[in-house]
């Protein structure tokens, strides 16, 4: 499934791309990018504390101050009495965000650590439904997204204090703890490692792009976990991602490098724990070669090779800037697997996004890949990352290889595809046209229909143009009986 592609934040490329904002979380799903799936309801139990309950037994307990309880629940009173009010259009963001709330009380997952970061997410969208609609922008002027996607703009974030929500249709506005995190790791970059086209190191910004970071941590078990209150395709919130997970590690390791807080570094050491733990608890899979760092904690199966070349990178850097040996013995293992892995997205023409799904990656996941894998190399001097960082990079610049296959018979066009294109199908007969099809089609052998008027002798042209905008056509002659 194709459709416009969401900003993929790469943290280890410019500061300025970085700062776009990932889009790996949660839209990426299968195919070139997955429309976002039905939400999966939130784990609860069918009766349970309500939220009130849950805040107040905490505070009875002296588990949070009286002050933070009262806090949580005039904002809780707050949502409750704006939701009655919004007009039909904001009708159902707030409340769903309100019922998650719920649901997570009543199934226990209410938890001491979790009440600050969910009630101030119920702020946001008590505040934000209160006054405005969806959170969409128009699109750059002169903004070209190619045929089949991949730099699309995001319209759906709001951004406070460095914090950034997004709109997901029907669930309100959410964390988007990947976005945070590649915010703070653009920022730390551009003071750690400064890039001449990128934007100047800004300290007191940094400051607070990390803190953030660091109050949107929760306690998961016996490790730190930046977790995403929603349900995504099929998976119960709350879940967390090998993403995200590095990509925090990595921006506060190199925080605590430049500003030389422990705060940061000790925030990264508490959160290395999810590297360990199996899934759904944690990221890790076992796999054929070594342990493999997931995309989405709840889906074990779903293999994504940018998510986890960045897990293993953000893993890298937080084992050598905290000297931790159980983290390089995570590392050894998560790339002795990224070694068996790397080679089997390589198309010949492209690279895939996913094995699980067959599907190829559109420019921008493309693109983030090559980078990922240049991190690699760097780190490791190893193959396969090196090798294939330099094929990626030399498959934007080839056009689509194109052939026709077998006898062509009138009313369909077979060919050959090299990798994921814009395909026009033109059929003309004494140079008049009869026919035009246009289709967004992946590598492989593929076919376009269409109709004969009459008899006769008609001319088949079929042009491919890839996600960088390189054309290839072929061309034929069928006669019709």
């Amino acid at each position: 499934m194709i459709v416009v592609l969401l900003f993929l934040l790469a943290a280890l490329i410019a500061p300025s791309a970085a700062l776009a904002a990932t889009d790996e979380l949660p839209q990426r799903f299968d195919g070139c990018l997955a429309e976002a799936a039905p939400a999966a309801p939130v784990a609860r139990a069918s009766a349970g504390p309500t939220v009130r309950a849950t805040v107040r037994e905490a505070a009875e307990k002296e588990l949070i101050t009286p002050e933070d309880a009262e806090r949580f629940e005039a904002e809780y009173e707050r949502a409750l009495a704006a939701r009655g009010e919004l007009p039909y259009g904001r009708r159902l963001e707030l409340p769903v965000v309100v019922r998650a709330l719920e649901g997570f009380a009543r199934g226990g997952l209410l938890t001491v650590s979790r009440m600050p970061v969910l009630f101030e997410q119920l702020k946001r969208n008590t505040d934000w439904w209160s006054r405005s609609g969806p959170p969409v922008r128009p699109a750059a002027p002169g903004t070209r997204t190619p045929c089949a996607g991949g730099n699309g703009t995001r319209t759906d974030r709001v951004v406070v204090g460095e914090i950034v929500y997004q709109w997901y249709a029907g669930q309100g506005l959410q964390l988007q703890q990947l976005a945070t995190a590649g915010r703070a790791n653009a920022l730390a970059k551009a003071c750690t490692e400064p890039d001449p086209k990128g934007f100047a190191c800004d300290r007191d910004r940094l400051r607070t792009a990390l803190d953030a970071i660091v109050s949107l941590a929760v306690e998961r078990d016996d490790f730190l976990a930046w977790e995403y209150y929603f349900g995504f395709g099929g998976g119960r919130a709350p879940w967390i991602s090998g993403l995200s997970q590095a990509t925090a590690m990595q921006a506060l390791v190199r925080g605590h490098r430049f500003l030389g807080d422990p705060r940061y570094l000790d925030v990264a050491r508490r959160a290395f724990g999810a590297f360990r733990a199996k899934a759904p608890r944690g990221i890790r899979v076992q796999a054929e070669a070594g342990d493999h760092f997931l995309i989405y904690s709840f889906n074990p199966r779903l293999r994504v090779l940018n998510a986890f070349l960045q897990a293993l990178v953000g893993l890298y850097d937080y084992a050598e800037a905290a000297d931790d040996d159980d983290a390089r013995a995570a590392f050894v293992s998560g790339e002795r697997q990224a070694r068996v892995e790397v080679p089997k997205h390589d198309t010949g023409a492209w690279s895939l996004y996913s094995t699980t799904t067959g599907a190829e990656s559109d420019l921008g996941y493309h693109r983030l890949v090559r980078d990922f894998l240049r991190s690699l190399c760097e780190r490791t001097k190893a193959e396969p990352y090196c090798g294939t960082e330099r094929r990626f990079t030399g498959y934007l610049y080839q056009r689509p290889r194109l052939s026709f296959t077998g006898a062509q018979q009138p009313g369909t066009a077979k060919f050959f595809l090299s990798k994921i294109s814009c395909v026009t199908l033109r059929v003309s007969k004494n140079g008049r046209p009869v026919a035009t099809v246009s289709r967004v089609l992946g590598r492989g052998a593929r076919a376009l229909g269409w109709r004969p008027p009459r008899a006769g002798r008609y001319v088949v042209r079929v042009e491919a143009q890839d996600l960088m905008g390189r054309r290839t056509a072929i061309r034929t002659s069928v006669r019709a009986r």
